[in-house]
């Protein structure tokens, strides 16, 4: 399943990247969004145009069961494996899942593009593909995990944008 939001940051794409480059701002981010329960940076190399990181999300659990098994909040944390471009203010990413169950069903690569749009606003654009892979009979529940895997993820992506805007105003334009 592909995807792609659109959102307009009250922002420079400069000062975009500057927050999401900030040491700072996993810590803000957890603090001020109301899905993510968990926000750990695990890895952050500079390698002068791009910058590797990957960061560990987890966000509160959307489905309790399925039938009778209980479902663990585990299942729903990710690993962010990704490279921003900084002349290209662009990000590829790979969302991995921590369980192995999961990681060997569920895809979810993509791309997230700033670019100004001047007036200290910039355009911030995430596409990509959600996939999960399971036995031809399973197809039609795989489908319906993918439209709420993505559900959830602009939930996300949504809840990040006000953080992300509060950020730029009392963090990146203080200084």
């Amino acid at each position: 399943m592909r995807f792609e939001i659109v959102q307009r940051v009250q922002a420079t794409a400069e000062e975009v990247e500057k927050a999401f480059l900030h040491p700072d701002y996993p810590a803000f981010l957890l603090q001020n969004h109301g899905v993510l329960l968990e926000v750990v940076p695990m890895e952050v190399k500079d390698e002068g145009d791009r910058v590797r990181r990957k960061v560990r999300y987890r966000p509160r659990p959307v489905i309790k069961s399925v039938g009778p098994k209980e479902i663990p909040p585990e299942w729903f944390a990710f690993v962010e494996e990704s490279t921003w471009d900084k002349r290209r203010k662009e990000l590829s990413f790979r969302n991995v899942p921590t369980s192995n169950a999961i990681s060997n069903m569920l895809l979810n690569t993509g791309t997230l593009k700033v670019r100004d749009l001047g007036n200290g606003q910039a355009e911030r654009t995430m596409e990509g593909e959600i996939n999960i892979k399971v036995p031809f009979l399973l197809k039609p529940l795989g489908m319906l995990a993918e439209k709420i895997i993505q559900a959830e993820g602009v939930k996300i992506v949504e809840g990040e944008l006000p953080v992300l805007n509060r950020f730029v105003a009392e963090v990146i334009r203080a200084k």
